[in-house]
Formats: C-alpha cells, sequence, structure tokens
C-alpha cells in the first residue's frame, strides 16, 4: 500500500481504490486522556451520589443540569480513546460507487454513493479555524470531518483531523479517481 501522510493508505488495482484513513495516535496523549477519562467518571459518580440525599428542588434542578453536561463530556471522551485506539475511514471506489465506512473495533454502517452524483471533494477551512477547532482538535474529542462533497443534494464529510496537506493530496486522489472513472 502506498501512503499519503503518516494516516492515509491507499492501493490501487483493477479499477478500484481502496483508502484507509487511520486517527493520529499518541500514546502519550492517549494515557492523559484516559486518565482525565478515569477522573472524570470519578466526579460524575460523586456529584450522581449527592441526588439521593436531602436537597431543595432548585439543587436537584442544578444537579440534573449537570450531569447532562457531564454525561454529554463523558460519552465525547469514550468515543475519542475509541476511535484514537481502534478506529479508522474506509473508501472504496468502485464499479461507479464510492464506498464509505466510519468503523471502531471493525464495525461501522457503510455509506454507498453513485460516483455520477458525487460533487468533487473540497478542502473546508472553517473546519480549522476558531475556538471549536481547537476543541475538536484536543486529544480527548473525536473531531471534525475535513473534506466536504455532496451526495445527492446532501452534504457529507468525511477526513477526520486531517492536516490541510494530506486533506488536499486526499481530496485530489479521490475527485481525479473518479472523475477518470466517470468518463469511462
Amino acid at each position: 500500500m502506498k501512503n499519503i501522510g503518516k494516516n492515509i493508505s491507499y492501493k490501487e488495482e483493477k479499477g478500484e481504490l481502496y483508502l484507509e484513513i487511520k486517527p493520529s495516535y499518541d500514546k502519550q496523549k492517549y494515557q492523559l486522556a484516559l486518565v482525565w477519562f478515569i477522573a472524570w467518571s470519578a466526579c460524575g459518580i460523586a456529584v450522581l451520589s449527592q441526588f439521593f440525599f436531602d436537597l431543595d428542588r432548585n439543587q436537584k434542578l442544578f444537579l440534573i443540569i449537570f450531569m447532562v453536561f457531564w454525561l454529554y463530556f463523558e460519552y465525547q471522551v469514550m468515543q475519542a480513546l475509541r476511535w484514537r485506539k481502534s478506529g479508522k475511514e474506509i473508501v472504496k471506489i468502485a464499479d461507479g460507487k464510492m464506498h464509505y465506512v466510519k468503523e471502531i473495533s471493525g464495525r461501522g454502517l457503510e455509506k454507498i454513493y453513485d460516483s455520477e452524483t458525487l460533487t468533487p471533494l473540497q478542502y473546508v477551512a472553517s473546519a480549522n479555524e476558531g475556538f471549536f477547532n481547537v476543541l475538536n482538535q484536543s486529544s480527548w474529542m473525536p473531531g471534525n470531518e475535513v473534506l466536504e462533497f455532496k451526495a445527492s443534494d446532501r452534504l457529507r464529510r468525511l477526513g477526520i483531523q486531517l492536516n490541510k496537506n494530506d486533506a488536499e493530496q486526499l481530496a485530489k486522489k479521490i475527485n481525479h479517481y473518479i472523475h477518470k472513472n466517470a468518463s469511462l
């Protein structure tokens, strides 16, 4: 298999293009995020235990609102840890169709798009700007996709947390392959 950057590998054979996009994995950052997850879980359990004490209505309402936010970040960190450890995106272009799977631990739902309905993939510059990008690029969040295309008039994205150079090379490769096969 050939590589685009350090996270993307691909092969072309028999008129098909097969790509694997793996998330960036830094063992030290992963371990820090795991420690953060364990500490966050312990804090949530401690706060939840207070719900069963004699509290007035406003205090219970505050705990419920807090737990909603706590659950959101608990879920996000759990997903990020799973994604970093055993996730990957798979793109296969064959027989006039693009197959896309966002897979974790060998499981994921395949989406199939007809190549004729696809617009060219483009790098989304706004995906790498602002406060929310800093948040999404952190090791405890799964991250955002940076390549955008339309399929059957619906906006789609792929390429989670890819840097601009790798994303543009990937878009060029996929666009060339779709265009090459569409003209046959």
